[in-house]
């Protein structure tokens, strides 16, 4: 009987405690989330009147470059899209809901402005309904969805490793064209504020513009975008100590070849040479691999090469010079090049020495040879005798070789101030950039 009694009251009290607990107190969000989304549709755009726009704001914060691929021209950043516009049915009177005047709603319940990648190298679209929204009472929706874009940006390396690059995000409507979806910027930057700083590249200047276009087919409907680009410029200091430095050093070196011995200059030639070589095959995995643009650097370096090959060939033409003997220097090479050009190399002592005393035009000391030759040919000492011809052409081979030495120095300050060049642009840049500020 007690067991029945039990029953009968679980019976009874059981509904009342259903009742209790279908009727307890909503919190406010809880109530202002079933008043708003009651007979919300996420896929109906958000205005009352299917005639008006919907206009989006949208801006870009940049928060790290990642890469820069020069081969394949993409362009990896990290980054957030700051996009608001107005939900026409999402207003509500905040003293009905405790005063509470905005509230965090996960993104699948909202619409969401459609936009695309335009310019992307992977993907058009992002799926971004991790991040949530906030709405105001006024209905306004404020949404900051992020993750890593990768877009398509054409790079020219004419001048690396002191080039500078222009990359472009491109956010535009899909299928909205402007009369339904209007995408808008309120700012000409993009945002830095969160930005980390890149090791090979820095930004210099940003911008932010709305374009707006239609396709051929349909010349009435017309479609927005907004282009956020980033000035790059490269950080060229590693290049400068690891790749130009030696290569100009090398080059030096090479100038040390018209000073030696002649013994000395076909070793120290062949060692330059190889030293170079060995230098541009560890060099050529930092040069960027395209055929679209040719690298300064690149040109540089063959340039380089190019000049350390033909001062080899022009020192086997001084070595030859310089261990003939058996012919006399023609009259015309003597005066034009020993006489003449060896005065202009300011070579001294190749000038003429008129204070000699002459008989005939012949020196003093030249008819003292001749007569010790003839007196020890008499003797028997000297059984040949023909005239030794080397000392004019060592001469020769000297003055060459100062005359080569003055080329091959000009030709490396020329290609050295050429590589430079870019560099004073960027520095007429910022200078006329500071005096403006």
């Amino acid at each position: 009987m007690l067991i029945l009694s039990q029953l009968l009251m679980a019976l009874i009290t059981y509904p009342c405690l259903l009742r209790s607990a279908a009727t307890r107190n909503l919190s406010d969000e809880e109530r202002l989330l079933i008043n708003l989304f009651k007979d919300y549709n996420p896929s109906a755009r958000p205005v009352i009147d299917s005639a008006n726009t919907v206009t989006v704001d949208i801006q870009f914060s940049l928060m790290h470059i990642k890469d820069l691929d020069v081969r394949s021209q993409v362009f990896t950043t990290t980054g957030l899209l700051i996009v608001e516009w107005i939900d026409e049915r999402l207003v509500w009177n905040s003293t009905k809901f405790n005063n509470a005047s905005d509230m965090i709603v996960e993104a699948d319940r909202l619409w969401r402005p459609e936009f695309a990648v335009i310019n992307g190298a992977e993907k058009l679209y992002e799926d971004y309904k991790a991040f949530r929204a906030s709405i105001s009472s006024i209905g306004q929706v404020h949404w900051e969805p992020g993750g890593v874009f990768k877009t398509m940006c054409e790079i020219d390396i004419t001048y690396y490793p002191f080039d500078e690059q222009v990359c472009a995000l491109v956010f535009g409507a899909w299928s909205y064209h402007t009369s339904k979806m209007n995408l808008t910027t309120s700012t000409s930057v993009v945002n830095l504020d969160s930005y980390k700083t890149n090791g090979e590249w820095e930004i210099f200047t940003t911008s932010a513009v709305r374009n707006e276009f239609n396709y051929e087919c349909c010349p009435n409907e017309k479609f927005s975008n907004v282009e956020f680009k980033v000035y790059l410029r490269r950080r060229h200091t590693f290049y400068v100590l690891n790749v130009i430095l030696p290569s100009i050093m090398t080059s030096v070196l090479l100038l040390s070849v018209f000073f030696c011995t002649p013994n000395q200059k076909v070793q120290i030639g062949v060692v330059v040479l190889l030293s170079f070589r060995i230098f541009l095959l560890n060099v050529a995995g930092n040069i960027p691999k395209t055929s679209d643009h040719i690298p300064l650097l690149g040109i540089y370096l063959t340039v380089t090469m190019a000049i350390t090959t033909l001062s080899m060939v022009l020192t086997v033409f001084v070595l030859n010079l310089h261990y003939i003997s058996d012919r006399p220097v023609p009259s015309w090479a003597k005066t034009l090049i020993i006489d003449y050009m060896g005065r202009c190399m300011c070579m001294s002592s190749y000038k003429k020495d008129k204070r000699r005393s002459t008989v005939n035009g012949i020196t003093l000391e030249k008819i003292g040879e001749r007569i010790a030759r003839h007196t020890m040919e008499e003797e028997g000492f000297i059984k040949d005798s023909e005239e030794d011809f080397s000392a004019d052409w060592k001469r020769m081979a000297e003055v060459f070789d100062r005359l080569f030495f003055w080329f091959f120095l000009t030709a490396i300050l020329i290609t050295t101030l050429i590589l430079f060049h870019p560099l004073t642009k960027a520095c007429m840049k910022l200078n006329c950039a500071t005096t403006k500020t």
